[in-house]
């Protein structure tokens, strides 16, 4: 039926062809679209122009877009359309324009709101219906003429509905919207007409005779009629009817997926007879009155209203009995369920069928778009994509090194593959699939199976896949980069956003910031679409670092909750059930994202089918191959004897397949009954028992010959070498690697791993082999797997002889600049990686990463000894060259660190602690560059330990300290932590002492690698500055407290913020956490101590007794006991337990804060430090233990409690005995007030905050003395910041004056203080040599300049300024002294002091003021040609570039040559004089720098100084 009234539509629509004005006809109907003409029928309508001009107009938003929307219609078409189809569609648009024109008129009012909406919606409707017919489906022929028609047809009366419909709803009586403009009774009776002429002419073909004949009588006689009627109000009531009866007849052509079935066949003909009766009697009246009007009114009257009555039963009976037949269906459709749900399922089958082929031409489609964006990449797309780096290519689940067999045989694993697509295709599932299994059940190949699949269905984003083998592979580092490189590939939206934030910075920052800049931000601002986005990683247990993959865990289900609204991104894992693992997926926040699927849990039938059809279907291409045709082979027992061998294993299945069909060795059927010989099938299956047998039947295989003769011997120990170096590598290496390492003969390795390409991935140089799976080495290694059998590997034995080839290879390979990048730094180079490819042998650059590891496992020989002290003292330098273009400085740390506590060798150790000392402080200038290891760091060591260092020789082309203040040994600082960028209030050590937490005036908190320094979080969420941190007793977490009221609880793991505990109402001062279980406490300006259930982010309860503000709080180490210290000079202890107090300690001079209050390590004891003193409690008896001379702001007990330290306000730490209170050591490092410090848990380093914005780790493992005891003279003096630096006339002096008010004059030549200078009461800020040499002026923030004699050390003139002396210098005759400095003036408004800067002079005769004030011209004048004058130096040079720290040869103000970059981070002035260049540090250390004239030909003797009088100098 659907058929008939789909080829009856087809007939009624069709009209002859319209001839152009020159009597042709038009083009045919079955023209193509793209061939038509570029005339549409837009321009063919009298009334298009007066729609456009109305939708100016219009104010209703969805009505202008629904109007657009036709015009864009109207311009599309551009076919030759029927006359009479465009004129009934011009009378209708002109209709809809003055509607439009009347809403407009009245859009303030609200009825009009709500006939704009309806109106939109009919005319969508009506559009939406046209555009159907003529839109272009992806298969089949493009639309032609008669598409076009029908459209038109069905928007005229899409449009004609629409119209009808308002003029109804606008008639309803409303008096707020005002009379509309009526339209004639003659011009409505025109338009009823109009639409039964075009009626009559669709009814061609309808399969009901004479309805057609029906509506054409009636048509007649309503025009008739028309002619006489004189009264307007009859002929409304008469087309009102016609209208409805109307609606009954056009009615199968609005609707062309109308079935016209037996009963509705019945009707139309019920209501053509009704018509026809109609018509009869309206032609009697016609006829009787043919030509005359005499009818009076009440006659005309009532003809008029009998035919309307008439028109009215008609459609009543029409309707009625379709109410009647709907009625009686329903019994029918009740009665015929059952059958109906038969054929659903049959059709439903069907269906699936169907779809199953779309999806597969959908998918097709989908691949080759993605074929086409990903492989018409530009040129500059393509070297932007590759220059986001570093990256992991070969994680790719298709990357060549991925075995091309490891996919799921099809036919197998059906039902969970099944399972994984739907879950990525169901909007909404849960975004995060992890699949769990245990070793060996198939996750990987599954997981490489599922990529794939997703991958042809253009629904991957990404694939990763963990592994031990490789680096970039085993731990988190380029996962996110990785990722973001194959989204930025495979989808284009995302391509210029990755692409514009994927810089080195960023690919090697800390993985939130990878997470979120990479794919969190480039994935919202995307394109939205619905479609999955599938990213795949695989074998999370592989990653090295158990808490890298926690990490990213805990980062993965915020972050997809951020993208869900853009991107339907699914994210599918796997991984053995590690505990670290398993737990987070139990965490609540993940739990809500993800769902888990247990692979080994998968019903072990289901499990066993999979394994049988991969058995059998292996077994059957092994036969195939290598046996006769002939043999029937394996037998139906031996199989299943296989099978159940297997017990749930793929691994099982797939070694043994592997194993039976080596094409090599072509005896599958005596190898199938050695396996399955081996087995006792009496005995209960046990964990990997079947496992472990066929691995020792492989081996046993592997040597026929094993028991005879030597060679059988040699045989067996070389196969043992080369397993027990495959299987311990910590990544793989190709076959000709394995062969050089080894120091075995060229193209032996492949032949001796022959038999094992069951249990080995094999290929041809240079891809590397690798363990076919993980369980092959556990068995190996684990003598109860592999028990005393001859091919078991003692980790310990191997590792050893791994270490020595290792050194040996290093000892002999490596040399100075061996990849031969000069003094290029790294930024300068290209690409390192293909440097080192090229120029390291691939053994030698494993030899250079991993020697250490394999030494740690290990035990001491003399032969490891030696190896060792050879490399220490001829190849340690060229090692970090190699490791520093590695860029794995941080591991070489760890590796000196580790070689140094193994090694038995005093002067290995002595060599390994110097360069380890080196590089912790140094680390940040060395990775700059090979070469900054000989020209920008070196040349600091001190000079005992350089000198008894073998690296003397190397510096015979570097510039060479020749005079220092600092000491000629390591001092006690290792290393400075420089990522805040304001002052650090606390600082705290992790209970492993593993990690670092400080936080910072900058509203940060940092989390750093106690061992290497290096940045491992970045903790963002206070609002304003931190003034606390402290550790959980089992590390996990961190606590915080901040000047924006709040404590907050971290993930010390992942970073995360895990609470905001909110309670106080001013800032919070102090955070502790209890020794044992999870309480916090925090201590508030607020006057309250609140302890905390760090789990919960609960409060436990509030700690009363206080009267004033709390700024330091501790537990005591049982946790029984808090202590906090307050504004009123007392020390408040309460039971944690009660919550009562227990003590009030009292004893601190009036004035005074208690920042920081410690118990000792047996809680006997309590010290306490406010800004004037250090007081040694017995908090116990209440009394005053110790008081020792100190200006404190923090105080800590050492870990066996003997010593105590404070931090200083001068930059210093200093310690005391507690038995004495004696001063044991004072130390010197920081620039500002130490307000915060840390003892590590084993005592031997100590962090330090402070004021200057850094965090010191301090070097105790020699004892927490100083190294002459108290009083040593060199750690009594303080050395204070260097605030100004000159050289003499001739060169052979220096002088630089401090902070603490101090000069010093040394003698470069002979290393030797001459005078140490004070008479100043405050920081000297300037100093010069006069020209003669013979005195030196020194300004002063005392507001004097002193001149002092060169020979006595003299002051012999004091001259008193108005202000703070800011820069002096002689002028160049040596006539006249300069000197600028600050006058005070008051603001004429705010009377607030004003500083200005003033120019004096002074004669040298007398050193009498010459005049009272210069101006800046005239003291420019005088100091023309001086080194303050700011005119670069005429001459060859040396100088600082401020902004990078380089010291560089310029010429006449220009850069000629960079020399050597200062390694040092708190440079404050510099100066040079020839070839030596000097320089003062915050620290108060001083360096000379000896640039020798033969190597960088500098020469002259031209003085520069960066601090001038004018500008800002040559810089």
């Amino acid at each position: 039926m659907r058929r008939r009234f789909g080829q009856f539509i087809d007939k009624v629509l069709e009209r002859p062809r319209s001839t152009s004005p020159s009597g042709s006809t038009s083009s045919s109907a079955t023209q193509d679209v793209k061939g038509r003409s570029s005339m549409t029928i837009a321009t063919s309508l009298s009334n298009h122009h007066l729609l456009k001009e109305r939708l100016r107009t219009v104010q209703h938003e969805e009505l202008k877009l629904s109007i657009a929307d036709i015009i864009r219609f109207l311009q599309s078409v551009n076919v030759t359309i029927d006359n009479i189809i465009l004129s009934k569609l011009d009378t209708e648009i002109k209709e809809l324009s003055e509607i439009v024109t009347l809403l407009s008129e009245n859009n303030g009012l609200s009825t009009t709101q709500k006939l704009s909406e309806d109106l939109s919606r009919a005319i969508d409707s009506a559009v939406k219906k046209a555009r159907d017919l003529t839109s272009c489906p992806s298969t089949g022929p493009p639309p032609v003429k008669l598409d076009y028609e029908k459209a038109v047809s069905h928007l005229s009366y899409g449009l004609h509905a629409a119209i009808g419909n308002y003029r109804v709803q606008s008639t309803a009586p409303n008096p707020a919207l005002p009379p509309r403009r009526e339209k004639s009774t003659r011009e409505i009776s025109g338009r009823v007409v109009g639409a039964l002429s075009i009626a009559e002419k669709m009814l061609d073909g309808v399969p009901v005779p004479g309805l057609k004949a029906a509506v054409g009588g009636l048509l007649g006689v309503v025009g008739a009629i028309n002619k006489l009627i004189d009264n307007d109000d009859d002929l409304v009531k008469l087309t009102d009817h016609l209208q409805r009866l109307l609606k009954i007849v056009t009615k199968p052509m609005e609707d062309s997926d109308t079935e016209l079935n037996i009963a509705f066949e019945q009707r139309i003909e019920d209501l053509t007879e009704d018509i026809e009766q109609i018509t009869a009697d309206a032609m009697k009246l016609k006829e009787q009155n043919i030509g005359s009007r005499f009818l009076g009114s009440a006659d005309n009257a009532s003809a008029i209203m009998g035919l309307s009555l008439a028109i009215d039963r008609a459609v009543d009976r029409f309707q009625v009995s379709g109410t009647m037949v709907v009625e009686r269906g329903i019994g029918g459709i009740r009665t015929g369920i059952s059958s109906v749900k038969d054929g659903v399922e049959r059709v439903e089958d069907d269906i699936g069928e169907v779809k199953y082929d779309v999806g597969l031409i959908g998918k097709g489609v989908g691949r080759i778009q993605y074929m086409l964006e990903s492989t018409h990449l530009s040129e500059i797309e393509d070297r932007a994509l590759n220059a986001i780096q570093p990256r992991a290519d070969s994680a790719r689940y298709d990357f060549t090194s991925q075995s091309s067999s490891s996919f799921c045989l099809e036919d197998t694993r059906v039902a969970l593959l099944k399972n994984i697509e739907q879950w990525a295709e169901d909007s909404k599932s849960p975004p995060i699939l992890w699949l769990c299994g245990m070793a060996g059940t198939g996750k990987s190949t599954i997981a490489r199976t599922v990529a794939k699949h997703f991958d042809d269905c253009h629904y991957l984003g990404a694939s990763f896949f963990f592994s031990r083998d490789e680096d970039n592979r085993r731990t988190t580092n380029l996962v996110f980069p990785t990722v973001a490189y194959q989204l930025a590939r495979r989808i284009p939206s995302l391509r210029d956003h990755i692409v514009k934030v994927a810089t080195p910075d960023v690919c090697t920052a800390m993985m939130r910031t990878q997470l979120n800049k990479l794919i969190v931000e480039p994935l919202r601002h995307c394109n939205p679409h619905s479609s999955p986005l599938v990213i795949v990683m695989d074998a999370l247990d592989e990653c090295a670092k158990e808490s890298q993959i926690t990490e990213m865990l805990v980062l993965l289900a915020p972050a997809i909750r951020l993208v869900r609204d853009t991107v339907n991104i699914k994210l599918f894992l796997t991984s053995r059930p590690e505990v670290h693992i398993s737990s987070e997926f139990r965490e609540p926040g993940m739990e809500a994202v993800s769902s888990i699927s247990i692979l080994h849990d998968i019903e072990k039938s289901l499990v066993r089918a999979d394994i049988s059809r991969y058995v059998d279907h292996h077994l059957r291409r092994i036969a195939k191959v290598i046996l006769p045709r002939h043999v029937v082979w394996p037998t139906l027992e031996e199989k299943e004897t296989l099978i159940n061998m297997a017990d749930g294993l793929f691994i099982f299945a797939a070694v043994t397949i592997a194993y039976i069909g080596d094409i090599k060795h072509r005896q599958p059927k005596q190898r199938l009954r050695n396996i399955l010989s081996a087995s006792d099938q009496n005995q209960a299956s046990v964990s990997f028992m079947h496992l472990d047998n066929l691995y020792q039947q492989i081996l046993m295989a592997s040597l026929p010959e094993i028991d005879k003769g030597e060679d059988a011997q040699a045989l067996m120990l070389r196969v043992r070498e080369i397993l027990g170096t495959v299987v311990l590598l910590l990544y793989p290496l190709s076959s000709r690697s394995l062969e050089m390492l080894l120091q075995w003969e060229e193209d032996t390795v492949e032949p001796t791993l022959g038999p094992f390409h069951s249990v080995l991935s094999i290929s041809s140089d240079p891809t590397p082999i690798r363990v076919f799976h993980k369980s092959f080495p556990d068995f190996l290694i684990d003598k109860r797997r592999s028990g005393d059998f001859w091919f078991h590997i003692d980790p310990i034995e191997h590792h050893a002889r791994l270490a020595l080839l290792c050194l040996t290879h290093m000892n002999t390979s490596l040399s100075r600049d061996m990849c031969g990048v000069g003094n290029r730094s790294l930024s300068e180079l290209d690409d390192v990686e293909i440097i080192l490819q090229k120029k390291i042998e691939g053994h030698v650059l494993y030899a250079c990463r991993h020697w250490a590891a394999h030494l740690k496992e290990t035990m001491w020989t003399e032969e490891l000894g030696a190896a060792l002290k050879i490399f220490c003292e001829h190849k340690l330098l060229y090692w970090l060259e190699i490791l520093c273009l590695d860029k794995r400085l941080s591991s070489a740390i760890l590796a000196l660190d580790s070689a140094r506590k193994w090694t038995l060798d005093a002067a290995s150790a002595v060599i390994l602690a110097n360069c380890y000392r080196y590089l912790l402080y140094y680390q940040s200038t060395t990775s700059l560059g090979p070469s900054h290891i000989y020209q920008s760091t070196l040349p600091f060591i001190p000079c005992h330990d350089l000198s008894s260092s073998p690296w003397e020789k190397e510096l015979q082309n570097s510039p060479r300290v020749v005079m220092t203040n600092g000491s000629d040994t390591w001092d006690r600082i290792l290393f400075t932590l420089t990522g805040h960028s304001s002052a650090i209030y606390a600082v705290a050590y992790s209970p492993d002492g593993v990690l670092i937490a400080s936080g910072s005036d900058d509203k940060t908190i940092i989390v750093w690698d106690s061992r290497t320094g290096a940045q491992i979080h970045s903790l963002e969420g206070h609002s304003k500055e931190v003034l606390a941190v402290d550790f959980s007793a089992d590390g996990s977490q961190i606590a915080s407290g901040s000047n924006d009221r709040s404590v907050r609880i971290w993930s010390s793991i992942t970073g995360t913020l895990v609470h905001t505990l909110e309670g106080h109402s001013d800032n919070v001062r102090a955070v502790s956490f209890s020794p044992i279980g999870n309480i916090v406490a925090s201590g508030s300006l607020d006057k309250t101590v609140i302890l905390w259930d760090s789990v919960t982010g609960s409060r436990i309860r509030i700690l009363d007794g206080l009267s004033d503000s709390i700024w330091s709080v501790a537990f005591s180490p049982d946790g029984t006991k808090i202590a906090a210290g307050s504004s009123d000079l007392s020390i408040i202890i309460w039971d944690t337990e009660t919550g009562t107090m227990t003590s009030r300690l009292k004893g601190s001079e009036p004035g005074s804060n208690i920042y920081s209050v410690a118990f000792s390590p047996d809680g006997n004891r309590l010290a306490s430090a406010s800004e004037k003193e250090v007081i040694l409690w017995g908090y116990k008896s209440h009394s005053i233990l110790k008081r020792p001379d100190a200006t404190p702001y923090c105080v800590a007990f050492s870990p066996d409690g003997r010593s105590m330290i404070a931090g200083r306000r001068v930059g210093q730490i200093a310690t005391w005995d507690v038995a004495s209170g004696s001063e044991i050591g004072i130390f010197s490092g920081h620039a500002d007030a130490v307000v915060s410090l840390a003892v590590s848990p084993d005592g031997s380093r100590i962090i330090t905050g402070s004021w200057d914005g850094t965090a010191a780790v301090w070097d105790m493992s020699s004892g927490w003395e100083s190294p002459g005891g108290s009083d040593d003279p060199d750690q009594k003096v303080h050395q204070s910041a260097v605030r100004c630096i000159a050289f003499s006339p001739d060169g052979n002096r220096l002088v630089y004056g401090t902070m603490d008010d101090s000069l010093t004059v040394w003698d470069i030549g002979a290393h030797a203080l001459i005078h140490t200078l004070i008479d100043h009461h405050d920081t000297v800020t300037t100093v010069a040599f006069s020209t003669d040499g013979r005195y030196i002026a020194s300004g002063s923030e005392d507001r004097r300049i002193i001149l002092w004699d060169v020979k006595t050390g003299e002051s012999i003139k004091t001259l008193n300024l108005g202000g703070t002396v800011r820069f002096l210098e002689f002028s160049l005759d040596g006539q006249y002294l300069v000197a600028t400095y600050d006058v005070p003036g008051f603001g004429a408004r705010s009377g607030v002091v004003q500083w200005s800067t003033s120019w004096k002079k002074w004669s040298t005769q007398s050193f009498e003021e010459c005049q009272p004030l210069l101006t800046e011209e005239e003291a420019k004048q005088v100091l023309s040609g001086s080194p303050a004058g700011g005119a670069p130096p005429s001459g060859t040079y040396l100088a600082r570039d401020q902004g990078s720290q380089w010291v560089e040869k310029r010429c006449q103000g220009t850069k000629v040559e960079r020399l050597c970059h200062l390694p040092q981070h708190d440079i404050t002035v510099s100066a040079s004089f020839g070839h030596h260049f000097a320089f003062g540090t915050e620290r108060g250390t001083t360096y000379v720098l000896d640039f020798s004239p033969e190597t960088f030909g500098i020469t002259s003797t031209t003085m520069y100084t960066d601090s001038v009088m004018f500008g800002s100098g040559p810089d």
